[in-house]
C-alpha cells in the first residue's frame, strides 16, 4: 500500500482545532480558538502552524489576529484516512485469509480455495 506522502495526518489535538476550523467555514479568528482551548497561548499557536503547515487550513493575517479557513472538508479527510486504514488493515492479510474471515468460517474447503484461485485467475487474465 502506497502511503498518503502529500499530506500527514492530524495528530488528535490538531484534530480537536481543526474541527473547530470546520465548524466556521467561513473563517475563525485565532482570538476565538484560543478562547476555546487550555493549552498555553504559544502552544495553541503552534497547534494551529502545524495544520497550516500540513495543508489542512490556511490562516490569513487580519489586525492582530490570523482568520483560519479550511481548505478540506470534513468528510473528505475522514474518508481519506479511512481508506488508509482499511487498506493497510486488509494488506497484512492474504486473499485466503480475507475470504475466511468474510465467509465465518474457519477455513477454505477445497472447492471454496479453487473458487478463490480461479477469481484471481480471472483477475489477473482481465
Amino acid at each position: 500500500m502506497k502511503k498518503n506522502t502529500e499530506k500527514k495526518r492530524l495528530s488528535k489535538t490538531e484534530l480537536q482545532f481543526m474541527e473547530l476550523i470546520w465548524q466556521n467555514p467561513k473563517g475563525i479568528s485565532s482570538e476565538e480558538i484560543y478562547e476555546q482551548f487550555p493549552q498555553a497561548r504559544g502552544t495553541k499557536s503552534t497547534i494551529l502552524f502545524n495544520i497550516v503547515k500540513k495543508g489542512y487550513a490556511e490562516g490569513k493575517q487580519q489586525g492582530r489576529h490570523h482568520i483560519y479557513h479550511p481548505l478540506i472538508n470534513k468528510e473528505d479527510y475522514y474518508s481519506l484516512y479511512e481508506q488508509i486504514d482499511l487498506s493497510e488493515s486488509l494488506s497484512r492479510f492474504s486473499l485466503e485469509e480475507l475470504v475466511v474471515a468474510f465467509s465465518g468460517n474457519k477455513q477454505l474447503t477445497p472447492s471454496q480455495k479453487q473458487k478463490v484461485q480461479e477469481l484471481l485467475q480471472a483477475l489477473e487474465n482481465d
